[in-house]
């Protein structure tokens, strides 16, 4: 079956809630959790010396697409109209506008503790405890920008650099390389 994703400043007041309520749901059963899990088992390294296969190596992009699209399929399963939306933060990179809004992702954390306080996913709604993750608290964090060490993400010109990169990566395939769109698109390089 053939579907579009949306730009996520795009979807409508139904499609957020839609896609929301898939979100809570894949939770509620456990296997969002199991995402979790999993990216965080491919996110490290195979022993000390070994390359990471989610992220800073060759196969970043092709491992996320496939995680995205299981991602997706299990939305699906929930509710067949949902896709997952896609944001163009070279357009937008506001940390108040979509997705960080109260109808979808929720906002910033709260300086503090970074903890989550607005959305569907916030630890007061109860729907959103925390059962894997990296961190020792129950509830979700999130620190838009880094405002202790800021980091900017790329913007339109360094996106297209990338792009412009002949090469998709380089020896010794992790993010130590200056060379490559793999390094560059993830932000190493």
């Amino acid at each position: 079956m053939a579907y579009t994703r949306k730009d996520v400043s795009t979807l409508t007041a139904g499609e957020k809630r839609r896609f929301v309520n898939a979100l809570l749901e894949l939770k509620r059963r456990g296997e969002y959790d199991e995402f979790v899990r999993t990216h965080i088992q491919y996110y490290v390294s195979d022993g000390e010396d070994g390359l990471r296969t989610a992220h800073m190596a060759p196969s970043f992009l092709p491992w996320h697409r496939r995680f995205l699209l299981d991602l997706e399929r299990a939305l699906r399963r929930v509710d067949s109209s949902v896709t997952v939306p896609y944001w163009d933060w070279t357009r937008d990179r506001a940390t108040t506008s979509a997705p960080w809004t109260r109808d979808l992702l929720g906002g910033n954390g709260r300086r503090s503790d970074r903890q989550v306080m607005t959305g569907p996913f916030a630890y007061a709604s109860g729907n959103w405890t925390l059962r894997e993750g990296v961190t020792d608290t129950e509830f979700l964090t999130r620190d838009l920008g880094r405002a202790a060490a800021p980091i900017a993400l790329p913007t339109r010109s360094e996106l297209e650099g990338a792009l412009a990169d002949p090469v998709y990566d380089v020896s010794p395939w992790d993010s130590t390389v200056t060379r490559g769109f793999r390094n560059k698109l993830e932000g190493w390089g």
